[in-house]
C-alpha cells in the first residue's frame, strides 16, 4: 500500500497509533471485498473523521461530463447552514485539485488566486489516483493545527486514506474485468455451440439450453416464425414437449402478437403501457407460465436494412420478481444478435429444395469418403467376413426337447365299475406277477342284485317242483281233463325257461363279482404313490384310474416332445438320414450324457403341461447305459438333424418369426 507512515511520524502516543492501525486495516479489507461504492465510502469518511480526528470528511468521486459529485460525508458543524454558493466553492477547488493531481491544504477563510476555502475548518484535499487520472478527491475538514508536524501527520494518514480508496477503485476495476473475461468466454461459448450445426432443430435446442448459462434467467423458450404464426421450437430443460399444452400455444400467441407490434416486451416495466390485445395475451401467458419477469424479443436479421426479416421469437423467463436493468437488457440483446445470426443460418438451409435428401445421401456417403474410406473398407472386410463365416461354415444343428424315461411295459389299472374299495393287498414299490390280485372292491347293488336273483331261483324252482309233482298226479288220475295238462305242461316249460334265464344272470354276476378282484396285468413293481390313503375305504367310479405298474428290468424308451414349430426341421433330416440320433441328459444325472434312436414321431400335435403345442417322439434306448432310474425321470434332449451354416442355426428362431409374422 502506498503512503506508509511510520508511527514517528504520527504522533508520540502508541494508543493513537494502534487505533489509526486498525482503522486503515478494516479499510483495506474492506476494499478488497465486493461491495457496492457507496457502503464503502459511507464506512471510509466515519472510519477517516474517526482516524483524523476531523470535523468532516467527503468523498468526491468524477461522474458524467468529468462533473465531481459527493458519494458520501460527514458534514462539519459549520457547514450545516452554509447555501449553495459555499457547495460550488467547494466543487471548484476540488476540480482544480483533480486537475493538478496534488494534494492541498487550506486554513480555515483562506484563498488565493486558484482555491478558496469558505469554511471555519482548515481542510486537506486528497486527490486520488488510478491509472495515472483522478477518480475520486478527499476532503477533510479539521481543526487548525497546533504546529507542524500535527498538520504532516494529518496529511499522511489523509494519504494512506486516500490510497486505500484508490485500492477499493483498483479490485472493483479487477472485479469488472474478471466479470467481463468470464461473460466473453460464456459468450464465446454459447456462440461456438449454437454455430456447430446448421440443422434447425439442433439450433433451437442449442440455444435454448446454453442461453441460461449466459443470461441471468431460469427458463429459454425459442420459436420459429413461419408465414404467419409462431411455432415453438425448443424449451430449456426438455427433450421434447407437447405442443397442443395451453402454456406452448399462450407463448405461441404471445409471441406473434410480439412480433406484430415490432417492439421488444419487458415485464415488468413499469414505464411503458402495452396494446389492449399483447396485453390480454401476455396476462394468459403468465396465468399458464407462473413466471414473475419475462422479455419476448423478436430475432430480425438485418434490421436496419431492406431486407430485414423475422427468424423467430426468444422468450427468456425469470421465476422470481426483479425488472430488467440496463445490462440485463443488453446482456439479452447482444445473445439475442448472435443467436439470430445462427436461427437465419439454419431457416435458409432447411428452405432450400431436397435439403432432407441431400442431408441423407450426405449421411450414407460420409463411411465411403476419403477421410473414412480406411476404416469402412476395414469394417467391410471383417462385416463379409462374418456374413461367409455365417454362411458357408456348418454347425451341428440340433433340435432341443424335453421329456421323461419310462419302461415300455407300462400299464395303468382301472376301476372295472362303480364300488368301494374294500382290500388293498400291494403298497408302493411291491413286486407283483401278472394275475396277482391288487385290490378288491365291493359293490353294494351287485350283492343286492345276487340276493334277488337266488331268491327268484328260489321261487320258481319250488313252483317248477310243484308243478311235475301234479304232471305225476295227473299221469295217475284219470280223471283230469286234457287242457289242465296242457296248462301245467305249458308252465313247466315257462318255468325252466326263466330258471335257465335267472341262471345265466347269476354267472354274469359271478363274473362281475370276479372282477372286483382287480389284478396286475403284467409283472413288475407298482409306482403308485401311498396306496393306503388314497383308496381305503374310498368309492370310486368306473374307468377311474387307481393304481400304475411297470415293469423295470425289461426295455425302456424315451418320450421327447419338441415344440410344434420345429418338429419340420426332425421330418426333413428323418427323411434324409436312415435314423435320427438323440443325446439326452437326465436331471437327475446332470453330469452324464446318454443317446438313443428315434423310433416314431406322433402324427398329431398335442399340448402339454403348459398349454404349449408340442410332438411325441418314442426314442429308443439301451438300457444297459441307463443307470438306476424311476419311471418318468425328466430329461432334455437334442435331436441331431445333421449340420447346417452357422448362421441357420443362431438364427433360426429369427427367420422363422420372420417367414410367420412378416412374409405372411
Amino acid at each position: 500500500m502506498r503512503g506508509h507512515t511510520s508511527p514517528s511520524q504520527l504522533d508520540d502516543n502508541g494508543d493513537t497509533w494502534s487505533e489509526i492501525e486498525s482503522l486503515v486495516d478494516a479499510t483495506a479489507k474492506l476494499a478488497q471485498r465486493s461491495v457496492s461504492d457507496r457502503e464503502f465510502c459511507s464506512d471510509f469518511v466515519r472510519s477517516i473523521v474517526q482516524a483524523t480526528n476531523a470535523h468532516g470528511a467527503a468523498v468526491w468521486t468524477c461522474g458524467v461530463d468529468d462533473q465531481y459529485v459527493i458519494a458520501a460525508q460527514i458534514e462539519p458543524p459549520d457547514a450545516s447552514g452554509s447555501d449553495d454558493s459555499n457547495l460550488q466553492i467547494r466543487r471548484g477547488n476540488i476540480l482544480e485539485v483533480a486537475r493538478n493531481q496534488q494534494a492541498t491544504q487550506l486554513l480555515a477563510r483562506q484563498s488565493d488566486s486558484r482555491l478558496r476555502n469558505p469554511m471555519n475548518s482548515c481542510v486537506i484535499l486528497q486527490p486520488v489516483m488510478y491509472d495515472e487520472q483522478s477518480v475520486a478527491v478527499v476532503e477533510v475538514f479539521h481543526e487548525e493545527p497546533a504546529c507542524p508536524r500535527e498538520s504532516t501527520n494529518t496529511a499522511h494518514v489523509v494519504a494512506v486514506f486516500g490510497d486505500l480508496l484508490a485500492d477499493f477503485y483498483r479490485s472493483r476495476e479487477l472485479r469488472r474485468l474478471r466479470s467481463r473475461a468470464s461473460e466473453s468466454a460464456r459468450l464465446q461459448d454459447f456462440v461456438e455451440q449454437i454455430h456447430r450445426s446448421v440443422d434447425l432443430k439442433h439450433s433451437a435446442f442449442s440455444i435454448a439450453n446454453e442461453m441460461p448459462r449466459v443470461l441471468v434467467c431460469d427458463r429459454v423458450t425459442v420459436l420459429d416464425r413461419p408465414e404467419h404464426r409462431c411455432r415453438a421450437l425448443a424449451i430449456s430443460g426438455l427433450d421434447t414437449f407437447d405442443r397442443r399444452s395451453p402454456l406452448v400455444r399462450a407463448a405461441e400467441r404471445m409471441a406473434l402478437a410480439v412480433t406484430a407490434s415490432g417492439e421488444t416486451l419487458w415485464y415488468p416495466d413499469g414505464s411503458t403501457s402495452l396494446p389492449p390485445q399483447l396485453e390480454a395475451r401476455l396476462q394468459a401467458y403468465l396465468d399458464a407460465a407462473h413466471v414473475r419477469s419475462l422479455a419476448v424479443v423478436a430475432m430480425v436479421s438485418h434490421p436496419d436494412g431492406p431486407d430485414q426479416q423475422c427468424e423467430g421469437v426468444l422468450l427468456v423467463e425469470r421465476f422470481e420478481s426483479s425488472e430488467w436493468n440496463a445490462a440485463d437488457r443488453s446482456s439479452v440483446e447482444v445473445v439475442c444478435r448472435h443467436s439470430t445470426t445462427a436461427l437465419r443460418n439454419a431457416n435458409a438451409l432447411a428452405r432450400l429444395p431436397l435439403i432432407g435428401v441431400n442431408r441423407l445421401l450426405k449421411h450414407c456417403l460420409r463411411p465411403i469418403s476419403l477421410p473414412y474410406l480406411p476404416k469402412t473398407l476395414a469394417w467391410a472386410v471383417a462385416l463379409s467376413a462374418m456374413v461367409a463365416a455365417l454362411i458357408w461354415v456348418p454347425v451341428d444343428f440340433n433340435i432341443s426337447g424335453e421329456g421323461q424315461l419310462l419302461p415300455i411295459r407300462y400299464r395303468h389299472v382301472f376301476a372295472p365299475a362303480d364300488g368301494v374299495i374294500e382290500n388293498i393287498q400291494v403298497q408302493h414299490a411291491s413286486t407283483v406277477t401278472e394275475g396277482t390280485v391288487l385290490l378288491q372292491m365291493r359293490r353294494p347293488l351287485l350283492e343286492l342284485e345276487e340276493t334277488r336273483l337266488l331268491g327268484e331261483v328260489l321261487t320258481n324252482q319250488k313252483r317248477l317242483d310243484s308243478i311235475r309233482s301234479a304232471l305225476l298226479n295227473h299221469r295217475a288220475a284219470t280223471t283230469t281233463s286234457a287242457s289242465e295238462f296242457n296248462e301245467l305242461t305249458s308252465e313247466e316249460a315257462r318255468l325252466q325257461v326263466l330258471l335257465a334265464s335267472l341262471q345265466d344272470q347269476r354267472e354274469i354276476l359271478a363274473q362281475e363279482r370276479a372282477q372286483l378282484d382287480i389284478t396286475s396285468p403284467i409283472d413288475g413293481e407298482v409306482i403308485t404313490w401311498s396306496i393306503e390313503d388314497t383308496l381305503s375305504r374310498r368309492p370310486v367310479r368306473r374307468g377311474e384310474r387307481l393304481v400304475s405298474i411297470v415293469d423295470p428290468n425289461g426295455p425302456w424308451e424315451l418320450e421327447l416332445r419338441i415344440a410344434d414349430r420345429d418338429i419340420e426341421h426332425v421330418l426333413t433330416a428323418s427323411r434324409e438320414f436312415k435314423q435320427l440320433n438323440v443325446s439326452f441328459v437326465v436331471v437327475s444325472h446332470a453330469g452324464e450324457e446318454f443317446s438313443g434312436v428315434v423310433e416314431s414321431v406322433a402324427i398329431a400335435t398335442e399340448l402339454d403341461e403348459h398349454q404349449r403345442p408340442t410332438v411325441l417322439l418314442r426314442v429308443a434306448v439301451d438300457p444297459k447305459q441307463l443307470p438306476q432310474l424311476r419311471p418318468g425321470a425328466r430329461v432334455n434332449g437334442k435331436v441331431q438333424c445333421g449340420r447346417r451354416s452357422i448362421g441357420f442355426v443362431w438364427f433360426r428362431d429369427l427367420l422363422d418369426a420372420f417367414r410367420t409374422h412378416v412374409l405372411f
